[in-house]
């Protein structure tokens, strides 16, 4: 990984705000630094995606789709790098990111190198005999994205493709705490000649680099997955400027056991749901409601299943489950337990 902290206009450079470190959840050793993004940055990048949204918008779905069939090739030779940087820098158990998060990010690749040829457009009859309406699809100019900490590459991915495979250029912000694999990503839309300002990427905190995309008037769409406070401070950011929004907030899912339900599919299936991704996962499940002639039993399954999970290092292929992201993280999570055995919980 170049040292850089940003691509804008087809090139990496380095940011002018403070320092911000890069941090191994699992040994809180500082494995990469990089300066952070300030107002100007943002705008260069701004301008960046401005000026290459006429030729790319106008591109052939065909010439989309295949620079997106050329990321996926190129993305694939980098899989195993891929992986070990996100297993890296997030604490995922090496097992998760090689065949969860880098599969999945490379899959979706493919999907909308194929989507760039199959957006739907339609003709009608119906308002007027006399005229023929239609409706036809066209990108809508930049887009200002953020993204995530907890899959910090496939939600990257997933706001950048769906953006660019549409003829719309981006501009987008990952986690302060998980940049790098962003960068990578980066990294191989360069190698693959992907036109400057199509894809551009900055990187610092939230209430400064992130806002200073989401006010721009520049941006036509923003795209955010975080925390629900966060996402209504963006909806409030936006507004001013009429910026369309597309906001992934949080998530509370139940797990529900019905009285007929196949009980060891209903254990297997809520550890596992409760523990992916060490619960950092927005569809985690986060609470269950069992009828009570199944209680008993689930119960006890459970606290069997959860004894067998193996907690180690993140880079060992048999650890179940890794540290959580941040010293951050940590206490919060501390404090829900600490709640929860104060609201009568117990081991």
């Amino acid at each position: 990984m170049r040292e850089t902290s940003n691509f804008i206009g087809g090139a990496f450079g380095t940011g002018t705000g403070p320092e911000q470190d890069v941090i191994n959840p699992a040994t809180g050793e500082v494995i990469w630094t990089y300066r952070a993004d300030e107002e100007s940055s943002v705008a260069a990048a701004l301008a960046a995606a401005t000026d290459a949204f006429p030729s790319w918008s106008q591109a052939t779905p065909a010439d989309r789709s295949a620079a997106l069939y050329a990321l996926f090739g190129e993305l694939e030779k980098v899989a195993e790098e891929l992986a070990r940087a996100e297993s890296l820098q997030t604490g995922k158990p090496i097992r998760l990111a090689r065949e969860f998060d880098v599969p999945g990010t490379i899959d979706n690749v493919a999907f909308f190198a194929g989507a760039a040829r199959t957006l739907p457009g339609h003709a009608t009859a119906e308002y007027s005999a006399e005229h023929t309406s239609s409706i036809r699809r066209q990108a809508i100019g930049v887009v200002g994205s953020i993204s995530p900490w907890n899959y910090p590459l496939q939600m990257a991915a997933w706001k950048i493709l769906p953006a660019i495979a549409a003829g719309n250029t981006i501009v987008l912000k990952p986690a302060e705490n998980t940049p790098l694999t962003t960068l990578m990503f980066a990294e191989a839309c360069e190698r693959v000649g992907l036109p400057a300002g199509v894809v551009n990427i900055v990187n610092g905190p939230g209430p400064s680099t992130g806002e200073a995309i989401v006010r721009s008037p520049l941006i036509a769409m923003t795209s955010f997955t975080g925390s629900t406070g966060v996402g209504r401070h963006i909806a409030g950011l936006a507004a001013p400027n009429g910026t369309r929004l597309h906001l992934e907030l949080g998530g509370k899912a139940p797990f529900v056991v019905f009285d007929d339900a196949d009980l060891e599919a209903a254990v297997q299936g809520a550890v596992a749901a409760s523990l992916i991704n060490t619960g950092q996962d927005c569809t985690a499940a986060t609470r269950a409601y069992v009828h009570r002639s199944r209680y008993d039993d689930f119960v006890d399954g459970v606290a069997e299943v959860m004894g067998t999970v193996r907690l180690g290092a993140p880079s060992d292929p048999d650890t179940d489950q890794g540290p959580l992201v941040s010293f951050r993280q940590r206490d919060k999570v501390a404090a829900m337990v600490e709640r929860a055995v104060q609201a009568g919980a117990r081991a």
